[in-house]
């Protein structure tokens, strides 16, 4: 068998890796050199790795919480396409801009309303001393004016200043404003209801495990990641795909996007093991451990399915690059049944937890060429006994 990992469970790490005869290194090298020449540690994450340093990292097309990292350029009136399609732009800009737009659009309209009452207070004469039936009452500023469109907006009820009926064209500017308020308020409170109530792009960092593994199962190589929907949004209809994605391209192509098969899963009730079986058909077959941590290439997991509570169709994504992926490393088990409780236990802690798996160092080609060397030998050596046999 080609050689396997050694775990040190005082340095809590995985080393002391060597290679033997079937390794795809040369046979002269292997005979001049028996020391090892590969170290896979597990990987460890730094608390003191800055927030700025992690927030700026665009190395992935897609973050581990689903943010896309890409950017359109050159594209002609793009401002103006923000504007006419206004209702998506609102649902997909950040908090902070919608929270600005808020404050903004109210405050504008506080002060548009607040100059036309002035403009009409001063058309119908509110200034003159000798006016005896002023449009507002009790006001001659142009804050007043401003406070009397806030109360009108706001829908709070007048107090010290109020419009009388003896105002031209206040009946119309008072329904006006009332309109618009509530267009205002209608659309913007729509645009937060919907943001709030939408599935969330953070709860991606749940739903998949930070790592995933290569490991040997059923006597195959397999790339193994884990899943389980902790808050139920893609519990209805649940549909999972993976897709390859090579960095190293040749300059002035574009990346190439091959999807990869994986075995049937089950229902999202308990946390599922996501298999896809390293054949001659998958883009990871000729890819060996040292490959992993050298090659640039990225493996996109997306979940997709719709919440029984809300009824939305969400759509979760996270990607794994060569340092998300360990070679020869197994999920833990993390469903007991308690006979306490008389149910069911999912430890979390255990969901994200990886453990040691005695693994070949070859890729899964260079495995299959040794299982068929095997075969061609055992085939040669039943020959060679029937013909004993026979003499």
């Amino acid at each position: 068998m080609p050689g396997r990992l050694e775990n040190n469970s005082v340095l809590n790490e995985c080393t002391k890796v060597t290679l033997d005869e079937f390794c795809e290194k040369s046979d002269e090298l292997h005979r001049k050199r028996s020391y090892p020449v590969l170290v896979l540690k597990k990987p460890r994450i730094s608390k003191s790795r800055p927030i700025l340093r992690r927030y700026f990292n665009l190395s992935r097309i897609v973050g581990k919480s689903g943010k896309l990292n890409t950017f359109l350029t050159k594209r002609q009136q793009k401002n103006l396409t923000y504007i006419k399609d206004l209702g998506n732009t609102l649902l997909t800009i950040q908090w902070r801009w919608i929270l600005f737009t808020l404050v903004l659009v109210n405050y504008a309209s506080f002060l548009l309303f607040g100059g036309l009452w002035w403009i009409l207070a001063i058309n119908s004469g509110d200034f003159d001393e000798n006016n005896t039936t002023p449009c507002v009452v009790n006001t001659r500023s142009f804050t007043g004016y401003v406070l009397l469109s806030v109360e009108t907006i706001t829908t709070i009820g007048y107090g010290y200043r109020y419009p009388t009926e003896y105002c031209e064209g206040g009946t119309m500017l008072f329904i006006l404003q009332s309109l618009v308020s509530v267009a205002i308020q209608g659309a913007l409170i729509s645009t937060v209801y919907i943001k709030i109530s939408k599935p969330f792009s953070s709860s991606t960092s749940s739903i998949f495990s930070r790592a995933a593994v290569i490991c040997m199962r059923d006597d195959k190589l397999r790339f193994i990641l884990r899943i389980h929907d902790f808050n139920r949004k893609i519990s209805c209809g649940t549909n999972i795909s993976l897709y390859f994605i090579d960095k190293e391209q040749v300059p002035n192509t574009e990346f190439e996007m091959v999807q990869m098969k994986i075995e049937p899963h089950g229902l999202c009730i308990f946390p599922l093991e996501i298999e896809h079986i390293i054949d001659e058909t998958s883009p990871l077959w000729t890819f060996r451990p040292l490959d992993f941590l050298q090659s640039r290439f990225e493996i996109i997991a997306v979940a997709e399915g719709s919440s029984y509570i809300t009824g939305l169709v969400s759509q979760n994504r996270t990607s794994y690059s060569s340092s998300d992926i360990l070679w020869g490393h197994r999920f833990k088990q993390c469903v007991e049944y308690d006979e306490t409780k008389m149910s069911f236990v999912v430890d979390y802690e255990n969901f994200k937890k990886t453990i040691p798996f005695n693994t070949p160092l070859c890729s899964a080609k260079k495995l299959g060429d040794i299982e068929e060397h095997i075969k061609n030998i055992n085939v040669m050596s039943k020959r060679s006994i029937s013909k004993i046999i026979k003499k």
